[in-house]
């Protein structure tokens, strides 16, 4: 697994959807949307319990960063006690600037080898291949299938009322975007697995990777990565899966291993607009490397 792979192309001009605030209203479970008034920058607002203060953190998966964007975030929305910004992949955050490793997206990069299957994945992808095809979605009332499936996986995982709880019209949002892309695998009428995500900047970064009950008994999800990975090739896109969330199962390590030939760092700038009141709000979390300490899951 390469480690390093070319650096991730400014958008040129374009904005990152994620730095648009229709698409950071499509995250309101968890935080008000609020939008920079000159750059294209957005943050979620959230009360912190009931002290009456709040903080900020960056619309999901990340913000894209240019130069000065950190000082602007950090003097336009001074009045948040802390922010926690997850910055695109790749980004160096500037001299000074309070910053940790948070983890490596997985890439697949065209301009690289495509890594070999095993045997045993490589049976599982022919016989859903037999059986399914890999297809682009276009219609609106099919890509919206994506958020039935997504609801049935957040309850399997026990997603529902955390973060990671997208509801309708999240998916919504990504339907209506112009930059989006969704795919499927299907077997006649049955929906094996959805992927959904977004181009821009040379990249397709994928948002969800949705398999079905039903599709999970057939490896639907093996048609649809080899799929996308056809697809980068055709368009000349490095395709970016995310990373790994806390907790993740050592299989989903496995997977997009399977998959991918890059990881690209990715980097968590923590900003602190009142010291003596994040330090108050924190007490003894403060220490445990969490940020913001005082939402530290872990009591």
């Amino acid at each position: 697994m390469i480690s390093v792979t070319r650096p991730v192309d400014s958008p040129a001009g374009a904005t990152c959807p994620f730095n648009r605030l229709d698409y950071a209203r499509s995250l309101r479970h968890v935080g008000a949307a609020q939008a920079h008034p000159v750059r294209p920058l957005v943050l979620l607002r959230r009360p912190i319990g009931t002290t009456g203060r709040h903080d900020g953190i960056s619309p999901w998966p990340y913000l894209w960063l240019e130069d000065g964007d950190v000082d602007a975030l950090r003097s336009h929305f001074d009045d948040l006690v802390a922010i926690p910004v997850v910055a695109q992949p790749g980004y160096v955050p500037p001299a000074g600037v309070d910053h940790v490793l948070l983890k490596h997206h997985f890439v697949y990069d065209p301009a690289l080898p495509t890594p070999p299957l095993s045997p045993r994945a490589h049976r599982r992808l022919e016989a859903c291949a037999r059986r399914a095809c890999f297809e682009r979605v276009v219609d609106r009332e099919a890509r919206m299938a994506i958020a039935g499936l997504y609801a049935g996986l957040a309850a399997r995982r026990g997603l529902v009322g955390g973060f990671f709880d997208m509801g309708a019209d999240h998916f919504a949002v990504l339907a209506d975007l112009t930059d989006s892309v969704f795919v499927r695998v299907r077997a006649g009428e049955r929906v094996g697995a959805m992927a959904c995500g977004v181009v821009f900047g040379g990249m397709l970064q994928i948002l969800h990777t949705v398999p079905s009950q039903d599709g999970l008994t057939w490896n639907a999800s093996y048609l649809l990565m080899h799929g996308l990975q056809a697809m980068a090739r055709a368009e000349g896109l490095r395709l970016f899966l995310g990373g790994l969330p806390d907790g993740a199962a050592a299989g989903l390590d496995v997977f997009k291993s399977r998959w991918t030939n890059a990881r690209v760092p990715v980097h968590l700038i923590r900003i602190v607009n009142d010291p003596a009141a994040y330090a108050a709000l924190a007490g003894t979390a403060a220490t445990r490397g969490y940020f913001p300490a005082y939402r530290d899951p872990k009591p």
